[in-house]
């Protein structure tokens, strides 16, 4: 067999065994591996969470002005550590809210399945069932 011949040979070999080396097999799922048949989680169009439910329209200034006609609890604000937390479409963090009570409760809009509690100045509505902050209306309160 001439020289030339066995280079490109080994040249070919080495090739396959390097690409086969790489291959997943069927099972595996990977970064960037390609399912069959099945729609992969970034083909779907990206949505934000007030797309995906159907949330409540709140009117801020009306609610603010409802709070400061009854006297709402005034608070400082929160640490900016914990104001981080306190998002749209993040769990609420636990033990830093406080529900309204006693007639201001009974007079803020009402939602079936969500819920107002304050989190130091801030008035945030959640759902009930998940405790997934709806909406954050920031020093609310002060």
């Amino acid at each position: 067999m001439k020289p030339t011949n066995l280079i490109a040979i080994s040249a070919l070999g080495a090739l396959l065994l390097n690409s086969a080396a790489f291959a997943q097999p069927d099972h595996a799922s990977a970064h960037g591996a390609r399912d069959k048949g099945q729609q992969h989680e970034s083909n779907r169009p990206s949505q934000s969470y007030d797309e995906r439910v159907d949330l409540p329209r709140i009117n801020e200034r009306e609610l603010r002005q409802l709070l400061s006609r009854n006297d709402a609890p005034r608070a400082e604000s929160l640490p900016p550590g914990i104001q981080r937390n306190l998002e749209r479409g993040k769990p609420l963090p636990p033990g830093i809210a406080k529900r309204f009570d006693g007639q201001l409760a009974s007079q803020l809009p009402r939602y079936p399945g969500y819920e107002w509690e304050r989190v130091g100045a801030d008035v945030v509505l959640i759902e009930a069932a998940t405790r997934i902050v709806v909406e954050v209306l920031v020093d609310v309160l002060r």
